[in-house]
């Protein structure tokens, strides 16, 4: 019998929206300033999708770029995963609108929904398929329109989120110009119902009168759990991945983008410089499962992931759920 086959980044692509929503804009719409969240998140500005622009139309075009990327042909995909809690509907899948959108008739795909750590779990189901030798191609997409499900009369949420789309293209390794997966981890702690969710629309808050009213159907979230949890998971997940390698050896981490002050706090609690961290919170804000694909693409294309380097690119989301990738770019 062979072993597993070594899989790989073969292409990346990123999308965001034109609108730009400053903090001083939200000063107009909620109780909050400029100061206040700059120094809180590390969040000037977020972008919001148009009204006629869904979450399957940001994916797509992230998912064509990674396509253009890799030199990969959208007849040759043979799975679309799209990582998402905003997807165009219910269901069906917005991966399924994805792959019509693209022309890719002969793809699978489906949903998954792991929140903020979305795409790094999807990029693990993604090298299982390739590992197995069941997929030659499987395109991983992050996508969320959250200023949808946004309440922007809360400003414990409404300052945090923004809209957008990253995508990679996985394949076996001989085939991918980007970058080596060496491994990665998927944790989840049940019972946070509390701590970050979207409580209406689902069969135990089913869409009434009284959900809307109570506003349900806008997103959750309790604050300091998501804090606490977040440095301590941060700073032991990079610590774990890099233990076979070597500390000294870390060339970059790629975080989702939560908050500044989160991430800067993991990075002193690891020991580790800011400079080695991605971070673009400033211009996108919190864009959930969307925020490692659209930072690892900006990351390249500002020449800081340099070949034979190791990037480990960490996520914490709803659920609670948690984990990490590290790749060999």
């Amino acid at each position: 019998m062979t072993g597993p086959v070594p899989v790989g980044i073969a292409g990346i692509g990123m999308y965001v929206p034109e609108r730009r929503l400053t903090n001083q804009e939200l000063e107009a719409m909620v109780e909050t300033s400029d100061e206040w969240i700059v120094q809180r998140t590390g969040i000037r500005e977020r972008r919001i999708a148009a009204a006629d622009e869904q979450t399957s139309h940001m994916g797509t075009a992230a998912a064509q770029r990674a396509l253009e990327d890799a030199g990969v042909a959208v007849t040759e995909v043979d799975l679309i995963i799209c990582c998402t809690v905003s997807g165009d509907y219910g269901f069906p899948a917005t991966a399924c609108e994805i792959g019509h959108a693209l022309g890719a008739p002969q793809a699978g795909g489906f949903d998954l929904a792991a929140a903020c750590s979305g795409f790094v779990f999807g990029a693990q189901v993604a090298t299982q398929f390739i590992a197995a030798g069941t997929y030659q191609n499987v395109l991983v997409v992050g996508a969320e329109k959250l200023s949808g499900i946004v309440d922007y009369q809360d400003r414990n949420t409404c300052v945090l989120f923004g809209d957008g789309a990253g995508a990679a293209l996985f394949t076996p390794l001989e085939r991918a110009g980007r970058a080596e997966y060496l491994g990665g981890s998927i944790s989840m702690e049940g019972n946070n119902f509390d701590t970050l969710s979207l409580p209406g629309g689902g069969t135990r808050f089913p869409a009434s009168e009284q959900t809307i009213e109570e506003g349900l159907h806008y997103m959750k979230m309790g604050g300091n759990k998501v804090f606490r949890f977040a440095v301590k998971t941060f700073a032991s997940m990079v610590k774990s991945a890099m233990e076979p390698y070597g500390m000294e050896n870390l060339g970059l981490v790629i975080p989702h983008q939560v908050n500044q002050r989160i991430i800067e706090a993991a990075a002193d609690r690891i020991g580790i410089s800011h400079d080695i961290i991605v971070s673009n919170i400033e211009s996108y804000g919190n864009t959930s499962a969307a925020s490692v694909p659209i930072a690892m693409t900006e990351a390249a294309a500002a020449g800081r992931l340099k070949k034979g380097q190791l990037v480990c690119v960490v996520a914490f989301g709803a659920g609670l759920t948690w984990g990490h990738c590290l790749f060999r770019w």
